[in-house]
């Protein structure tokens, strides 16, 4: 098949609730069960398949099945169009066709029909798309609402967000850094009140999403001159990335949020030309699409790509590469060492 063929591609997508073991806390949301979507792809001839999987949170205003019919009128409205294995092609058609489609479904087509091509190219995604080697993926230990502090694993990533806000800063005050606090959007002018004096005392590295109140924010932001703050749970689109350069020192881009690989990357390479703090995050997400979003790893200052650890069983650890050695998406590849030890529970 030459690559300059017509192809017709059809997509199977599957939808399985995945109960977790353990429920996780964040400031709006707890999280018990979350909808696993793998999309596959095949050409009108069998051969050539490609591959992308997701999860679905309610908690965050995910819903499965939905975006599984997103994800096939999306492949549907691709399927017969011309250079589909050539991302100068792909992207800017995929940028039309999914204007009306929600960020997770167009990840969950971008990433099947990116790793069709890399397939058919024969190498890895991040290398089709002319990123550095991803290298060793650092992680950050994150400690949910209401999971105990007793961790030595740095760096630590403590969700805050509710009323034992207060407790849990005292206990980490005079702790090792680096530390990194993610309210969620979860405190108002009351609840910063409260903790003020205790973050500013802890200085943490990164304070994310204290607050959805832009004012509020500003203030915190002044009043916190050695910590920068990031943004996340308002950055999803480009646009919005934007914004969010005028109003703290970085992004956590989630790469589903975003809609995928492409514009994730345009975002990132936007912020780290103004100098912002670039983190790069997960949802709670299948192995395979934390090692989609960890190709981008060489362009982020704090990798919080940790997100599989919920779902697929893995032990938890601070460090882990991906193996390219097949084309296509890359896997998460662990390396146990004595320096991992164990990080504690998830």
């Amino acid at each position: 098949m030459k690559a300059s063929e017509r192809t017709t591609i059809t997509a199977t997508v599957t939808v399985t609730p995945h109960v977790l073991e353990r429920h996780f806390r964040v400031s709006h949301a707890t999280t018990s069960t979350v909808d696993l979507l793998r999309l596959d792809l095949r050409d009108a001839d069998g051969r050539v398949g490609g591959s992308g999987e997701i999860s679905a949170d309610r908690g965050f205003g995910q819903d499965g099945p939905a975006i599984a019919e997103e994800a096939r009128g999306l492949v549907h409205a691709l399927a017969a169009q011309d250079g589909l294995d050539r991302v100068a092609t792909l992207e800017p058609l995929l940028d039309r066709a999914a204007e009306k489609v929600s960020g997770p479904a167009r990840m969950l087509t971008e990433m099947a029909l990116l790793d069709r091509a890399a397939r058919l190219a024969g190498a890895p995604v991040w290398r089709l798309l002319d990123l550095p080697d991803p290298g060793r993926v650092e992680l950050m230990h994150t400690v949910a609402i209401g999971d105990a502090l007793d961790v030595a694993a740095r760096p630590l990533k403590v969700k805050l967000g509710a009323d034992t806000d207060a407790d849990v800063l005292k206990e980490l005050i005079g702790r090792p850094g680096p530390i990194l606090l993610d309210v969620n959007e979860g405190w108002d002018r009351s609840a910063w009140l409260g903790v003020r004096n205790l973050v500013a005392r802890l200085e943490p590295a990164v304070l994310e999403d204290p607050t959805a109140d832009e004012e509020l924010l500003a203030e915190i932001r002044a009043e916190l001159p050695g910590t920068r703050v990031v943004l996340d749970e308002s950055v999803h689109t480009p646009q919005a990335a934007e914004r969010a350069a005028g109003l703290a020192d970085g992004v956590n881009i989630k790469v589903m949020r975003m809609g995928g690989l492409l514009p994730a990357l345009r975002v990132l390479r936007s912020a780290r030309a103004r100098g912002q703090v670039c983190m790069v995050g997960s949802f709670l997400e299948p192995r395979r699409s934390v090692a989609y979003a960890a190709q981008l790893n060489s362009l982020a200052d704090w990798t919080d790509l940790d997100g599989h650890f919920w779902i697929s069983g893995d032990r938890p650890v601070l460090h882990y590469r991906l193996d390219s050695s097949r084309p296509g998406i890359p896997e998460i590849a662990y390396e146990p060492t004595a320096e991992d030890g164990e990080p504690g529970e998830r």
